[in-house]
């Protein structure tokens, strides 16, 4: 009693709206903290200003996932089609 159902390729940001900007704008905002760090890191006279452990990595990712506006999480909702107006 299963049925599958092939998608198209390349289909996913239209139905997934994740895809269509979400995790995008959460990795951009991490990697926007992360480079704010390493230039602070510079600043302070640090060697290693790219290393960065799991625990602060988790911290900033959070910070990002927090940051991300709930406009645009409506807006990609919207551009897949997949709930009504």
């Amino acid at each position: 009693h299963i049925h599958l159902e092939f998608l198209e390729p390349n289909l996913t940001s239209h139905v997934q709206p994740n895809d269509a900007g979400i995790i995008q704008t959460t990795k951009a905002l991490y990697h926007k903290a992360f480079c704010l760090r390493a230039v602070e890191l510079d600043e302070a006279g640090a060697h290693e200003i790219y290393k960065i452990d799991l625990l602060e990595a988790m911290h900033m990712i959070t910070a990002a996932w927090n940051a991300v506006a709930s406009s645009t999480i409506v807006n990609c909702w919207k551009h897949t089609g997949i709930q009504p107006d």
